[in-house]
């Protein structure tokens, strides 16, 4: 047997602040506190967190003090740079840009910032993911084998991070790499078919409060474990304490049936491989 505690993890999808956004917040009393590098790194031994990506949220109020997505981009290497070898960043984009200024910062944020993909939120540009704006992120994305982690947690078959976008968006660029963040929620179902990966940050104790352990279980066995990687979202989640997430994760993925192998690929295989190309 073996326990998600001890095993080797990258997690793929967490939330950490620059310092000057927390100094410029000193009296900040909710989750976010708990998005502080230094305080992400003294755990990361402890939790078998071996390495962790930084993902921005599509809103540069969040992730400067400058409010530019050339400074969300500065910020996202010295976070990289601060502890060298442990953190992965994912690009952000701001919709007050051209789509074309987008792709531009893009491409700056990956050769001079060596950033390491792209992260869309639809929810929070209020763009949904198959528009026209979008178009030419994924034309820069496919061609030049840059992952993208899009956010989907829709509320209805019309959210601007529907799965039916997210399966019209993989149609168009059939050689993207794309990672689903938070699986698409409860439309997965319509993203069974699809080549893309899920990343469980997020959704998974949703699944087991929703569903039980056992129709999680099954949930995740669909999609199989070549496709899974592991992310929690820390610190945030919409039922649980920062504390509390990382227990929760483990105690729920050491009930599944995976073997070591699988769970090796998802706790961090899979995400290895796709950050390495």
């Amino acid at each position: 047997m073996f326990d998600w505690r001890t095993l080797k993890k990258i997690d793929a999808h967490i939330h950490i602040l620059p310092d000057a956004v927390h100094e410029a917040n000193p009296d900040s009393d909710d989750v976010w506190v708990y998005a502080d590098i230094h305080k992400y790194h003294s755990m990361m031994d402890a939790l078998n967190i071996e390495k962790a990506v930084i993902m921005p949220f599509n809103d540069p109020m969040l992730m400067s003090m400058e409010f530019t997505i050339s400074a969300v981009h500065k910020n996202l290497y010295d976070m990289k740079q601060r502890y060298p070898g442990r953190f992965y960043a994912f690009a952000d984009i701001d919709t007050r840009n051209t789509s074309a200024e987008s792709a531009e910062a893009i491409c700056h944020a990956i050769d001079v910032y060596s950033l390491d993909g792209i992260k869309l939120h639809p929810n929070n540009t209020g763009v949904a993911l198959d528009s026209e704006y979008n178009q030419a992120i994924f034309v820069l994305a496919q061609e030049r084998n840059i992952p993208v982690a899009i956010h989907s947690y829709p509320n209805s078959e019309d959210d601007p991070s529907a799965a039916v976008r997210i399966v019209k968006i993989l149609e168009e660029y059939p050689k993207l790499t794309v990672i689903i963040s938070h699986m698409g929620a409860y439309q997965w179902e319509q993203l069974l078919p699809t080549h893309a990966y899920m990343d469980i940050s997020a959704i998974l104790p949703d699944y087991v409060r929703t569903y039980g352990i056992e129709k999680t279980n099954s949930i995740m066995r669909k999609f199989g474990a070549d496709r899974l990687i592991f992310a929690s979202d820390y610190p945030d989640n919409r039922f649980l304490q920062p504390e509390e997430i990382y227990n929760s994760y483990f105690d729920i993925l050491n009930q599944m049936d995976f073997t070591q192998a699988e769970a090796e690929m998802i706790a961090y295989g899979n995400i290895g491989k796709i950050l390495s190309t």
